[in-house]
Parts: structure tokens; sequence; C-alpha cells
């Protein structure tokens, strides 16, 4: 099913398809809370797969302007402009505006867990039920 999704939205994702789908199928159902560091078409794969599910999303958004990008309006998709290389603006979006949002799934492109923890996102995940899935691609 994922690689159909990743197909039709052509995500960069798509070579994970058996990956996430062995991770992620019996828990596609629940009403997670998933971060995605990022921009990147898997969003509207999330939002369909995880059908109860609130998809959030943190992007600089160097490359392209996020009201060109139409899924970003979509319902359960909530983003905002953050570097998450600085922390102060990092913790301005996780405790202002998304008022300390506790991660079930992160999902971010960078190569490793250590980076994460460096750049702070790591207090808004480590302790959601002693169950947080974190890829990086």
């Amino acid at each position: 099913m994922l690689n159909v999704l990743f197909e039709r939205y052509k995500s960069k994702r798509l070579k994970y398809h058996l990956y996430y789908e062995k991770e992620f199928f019996d828990r596609r159902f629940e009403p997670l809370m998933i971060l995605q560091v990022g921009i990147e078409p898997s969003l509207q794969v999330w939002q369909r797969y995880f059908t109860r599910s609130q998809i959030y999303c943190i992007d600089r958004f160097a490359y392209t302007d996020p009201k060109n990008i139409s899924y970003l309006d979509e319902e359960r998709i909530h983003w905002s402009r953050c570097n998450v290389n600085n922390k102060k603006q990092l913790n301005h979006v996780m405790i202002d505006i998304w008022k300390k949002p506790r991660f079930n799934i992160i999902i971010d492109n960078i190569s490793n867990h250590q980076t994460m923890r460096h750049y702070g996102v790591d207090k808004y995940y480590k302790e959601v039920n002693n169950e947080v899935f974190c890829h990086s691609c």
C-alpha cells in the first residue's frame, strides 16, 4: 500500500516503503503525532496512510515558498518555517506555536539520531510511552 502512495505523490522515500510498511502497518489507524523534518511529498502519504494522526512538518523552506505547496493546507497537516539547527527557533515553534507536542514518530533526512539530539528535537519525543520511532534517511 505505501509503495502505491509513495509513487502517486512522487516521494523520494519510495525506496523505504517496505521498511515503513513493516514498522507502521499495525499502527496506521492509531491517533499518532508524527513529525517530519523537511518538506517532501511524503507528507501527503502520511496523511492518507495514518488516517487518524496529526502530521507536523518543520522546514527552512529555503528552496520553495510554502504558499506554492498546496498540500500544506490539507486537514491534519501542520507546518512551520524553522531552521532545526537554531534552538531558539525550534523552541519557539514547539512551545509557542505548537504548544509542546509529544511525537510518536519522527522522520528526518539527516544521517543519524545523534544529530537530531543535537538539534534539541529529542526533548519533544524521548518520553512518549517509551515507544519512539525515529527514522533518518
